[in-house]
C-alpha cells in the first residue's frame, strides 16, 4: 500500500511536470510566431513605403518633365520696346523687331496691326519651324509737334499663351524751332485779351520764313512778312474778344519753311466771364406733379459785379423761388416740378436762361427721369 501511494505521487508529479514543459514550449512558439508576424508586417510596410516613395518620385519627375518641355508654338521677341530717342517732327523712322519660335510646333503669324503712327508691312514669311527666327520691320511716322510720344504694334499668332503680342515704340519729337510761350492764358476783360508776344527762335542756326498763321474762329490776326528770312521772329497777336467768347480754347498754327520743321503751334485758353455751378440740373426718381429743389450759383470769374435782368425757363418746369447776390456771386433757389408723364416716356427736360444785364446769357439745361413703376 505504501508503495502504491508513492508510485501514485510520482505519477502525478510526472504528469504535472510534462504539462508545465509543454505549456512553456507552446508559449515560446506563440511568442516566436507573434514576433515573426510583427517582423513580416514591418517588412511589408517598409516595402510598401518604399514603393509609394518610388511612385511619388516617378510622378514628380514626370510632372517636372512635362513642365519643362514646351508644347506648341511659342513666339519670343528679342526686345518688346524700341526707343528712337530724339526724332525730327513729321519724320519717318524705321526699326526692326527680331523674334524666334522657341516652342515645339510650327509658329503661324496670322496678322499684324499698328496704331495710328505705325505702319507694319505684310510679312513675306508667315510660318516658322521650331528654333527658326524672323524679323518685323516697323515704320514710325513722328508727330508734327514737339513732345514725348508712344505707339504700339500688335502681332497675332497661334501661340496659345501670347496670341496677341504687344510691342512698344517710344520717341521724343524735338523741334529745331522753339516757341515762347507754348501756351497763352487769355482774358475776356483785359486789353487785347491779355495776349503776349510770340517768339520763334531757331536752335540749329537755320534761317526760315513764316508762310501762314491760322487759329480757330479767327480769334487771332497777325501782321507778318512772308518774305522775311531770319533765325528769329517776333509775332504780335491781335485778339478778337467777341470771337474769343465763342472759342475759349484752341491752337494757333504757324507754318514755316525751316529745313526740318514745317509747323509750330501755340495753344491758348480763356476762362468764361460767368459760370453756373452746377452747369446742368439732373432730377432722378421724379414723380408726376411733385417738386424737388436745387441751389444754383452764378459766378464771375473776373470778380465783376452781377446784375440779373431775368431768369426764366422754356417750359416752366424749372422756376426760380429766390435769388440773392454776394460780392461776385449770385445764388438761386429753384424748384423743378415733374410734368404729367406722356405715354411711356421716362424723361422730361427744360432749360433755365439767366440773362445778365449788359452781359452774356447763361443757359442751364435740366433733365429729369421718372421713378420706375410710377
Amino acid at each position: 500500500m505504501v508503495m502504491d501511494s508513492k508510485f501514485n505521487r510520482f505519477l502525478v508529479l510526472s504528469v504535472v511536470s510534462a504539462f508545465f514543459v509543454m505549456s512553456v514550449l507552446c508559449q515560446s512558439s506563440v511568442l516566436a510566431a507573434k514576433d515573426k508576424t510583427k517582423e513580416n508586417k514591418k517588412s511589408i510596410l517598409s516595402k510598401k513605403a518604399v514603393t509609394e516613395d518610388k511612385i511619388k518620385e516617378v510622378r514628380e519627375v514626370n510632372v517636372e518633365n512635362t513642365k519643362s518641355v514646351p508644347t506648341g508654338a511659342i513666339i519670343k521677341f528679342e526686345k518688346a520696346v524700341h526707343d528712337f530717342g530724339k526724332v525730327s517732327p513729321d519724320s519717318l523712322n524705321d526699326c526692326v523687331f527680331t523674334f524666334t519660335n522657341v516652342g515645339t510646333g510650327v509658329l503661324e503669324i496670322t496678322g499684324t496691326k499698328g496704331t495710328c503712327k505705325c505702319t507694319v508691312p505684310d510679312l513675306q514669311k508667315k510660318s516658322y519651324t521650331p528654333g527658326e527666327s524672323g524679323t518685323l520691320k516697323v515704320s514710325f511716322h513722328a508727330p508734327k509737334f514737339q513732345g514725348s510720344t508712344m505707339q504700339n504694334v500688335f502681332v497675332f499668332s497661334n501661340d496659345p499663351n501670347n496670341a496677341k503680342a504687344e510691342l512698344e515704340i517710344k520717341a521724343f519729337v524735338e523741334s529745331q524751332v522753339q516757341v515762347e510761350p507754348e501756351k497763352l492764358d487769355l482774358s475776356l476783360v483785359a486789353a487785347n485779351g491779355g495776349a503776349k508776344n510770340i517768339i520763334l527762335k531757331s536752335i540749329d542756326n537755320e534761317s526760315y520764313a513764316i508762310t501762314k498763321i491760322t487759329s480757330q474762329g479767327d480769334v487771332f490776326t497777325f501782321d507778318f512778312d512772308p518774305n522775311k528770312v531770319s533765325q528769329a521772329h517776333v509775332l504780335k497777336p491781335k485778339v478778337n474778344v467777341e470771337n474769343l467768347k465763342r472759342y475759349l480754347s484752341g491752337t494757333v498754327l504757324i507754318s514755316i519753311n525751316h529745313p526740318t520743321c514745317k509747323e509750330v503751334k501755340v495753344d491758348y485758353v480763356c476762362m468764361r466771364q460767368f459760370e453756373a455751378s452746377p452747369s446742368a440740373i439732373i432730377i432722378r426718381n421724379a414723380v408726376e406733379k411733385e417738386s424737388q429743389k436745387r441751389t444754383i450759383y452764378l459766378i464771375s470769374n473776373y470778380n465783376e459785379k452781377i446784375a440779373i435782368e431775368s431768369a426764366v425757363s422754356d417750359s416752366g418746369i424749372v422756376k426760380v423761388l429766390s435769388q440773392k447776390a454776394t460780392e461776385n456771386r449770385f445764388e438761386f433757389e429753384v424748384e423743378i416740378t415733374a410734368p404729367v408723364r406722356e405715354g411711356k416716356l421716362r424723361v422730361f427736360s427744360d432749360t433755365l436762361h439767366i440773362k445778365i444785364r449788359d452781359k452774356e446769357q447763361i443757359d442751364i439745361p435740366c433733365r429729369g427721369f421718372y421713378k420706375m413703376g410710377k
